[in-house]
């Protein structure tokens, strides 16, 4: 089924989802802050503005950053908000705090949209392939129009009843995945003085009840970071893992709880893109504590 789709956000996650749905044959617009990602896709047309991309689309999948990025998005004068929404539904696919979430969802419904929000697991491989997880959160009918672009998105789909529990479980769910990074690189840290190499110890702990499976589909780049050479492919750069890991610390503190692993990790990878590695895959961060 062919729908209408508006993108707004052509990063690197943005560009995938609109490649994959061009090629699953859907009519794709969609508008960028850096127009030139946005011109750089093939079959997409390039739009002036978010308030535009809307015209004429069923769906608009909004895919940003963080909140700095979204609330112009929504709000400016050529905004989300400033164009007519009684027949689209927004999909807003970011990883934002739940209450930002929530904020996006009732200034869209206030002026008679429907919204739906989908934080994805995974990061660029599987977004051109459609083998995402989507965590979905809202209204059951304006789900069920999104449907089209999810399953060509997505191969797991979980359904929750607010927009907001979708963000939460987006941000659970990167918790782990980050720690298991860092606690490779300090497990390479701790055997690499009894002659056991990275690659059997990477080879190892991914197929081990402890390894996330992450760790295995990373493993070349991985090695290719321990080994002093950035990765070839960033899917999840270290700058955009910092981002997460302040959401995720900043949740805890807005809900009176502490989250050690969280501020532990944050601090680490808070280093590592002081120390220029923001641009390079979240694999770098196995390797951070190694470097010479």
């Amino acid at each position: 089924m062919s729908v209408r789709v508006g993108m707004v956000g052509l990063g690197r996650m943005g560009a995938a989802m609109a490649a994959r749905l061009i090629e699953r044959g859907h009519q794709v617009s969609g508008w960028n802050r850096t127009a030139s990602r946005a011109e750089a896709i093939a079959g997409l047309t390039v739009k002036a503005s978010p308030a535009e991309t809307v015209a004429g689309a069923d769906i608009v999948i909004v895919m940003l950053l963080d909140e700095e990025a979204a609330r112009p998005v929504y709000h400016g004068d050529a905004g989300l908000l400033a164009a007519d929404l009684k027949d689209t539904v927004i999909l807003d696919m970011s990883t934002l705090k739940p209450r930002d979430m929530l904020a996006n969802a009732e200034a869209v419904r206030a002026v008679g949209g429907a919204f739906v929000a989908c934080p994805v697991g995974g990061t660029v491989g599987p977004a051109r392939s459609g083998k995402l997880l989507g965590l979905v959160g809202g209204e059951p009918a304006a789900v069920e129009r999104a449907l089209p672009v999810l399953n060509d998105l997505c191969d797991r789909i979980e359904r929750f009843a607010e927009p907001e529990a979708a963000s939460a479980m987006k941000l659970a769910i990167n918790l782990p995945l980050l720690a298991a990074f860092q606690a490779l690189g300090e497990s390479i840290l701790m055997t690499r003085d009894y002659g056991i190499a990275p690659d059997r110890v990477v080879s190892i702990i991914g197929q081990s009840p402890g390894g996330a499976p992450a760790i295995g589909l990373r493993r070349e780049a991985i090695l290719s970071e321990i080994g002093g050479k950035p990765a070839s492919m960033v899917g999840f750069s270290l700058d955009a893992v910092e981002k997460d890991l302040r959401l995720i610390d900043e949740v805890g503190g807005e809900a009176g709880f502490d989250l050690p692993l969280a501020e532990s990790v944050r601090g680490q990878v808070h280093d590592a893109v002081r120390e220029g590695w923001g641009e390079r895959d979240l694999a770098a961060l196995a390797a951070f504590n190694l470097r010479a």
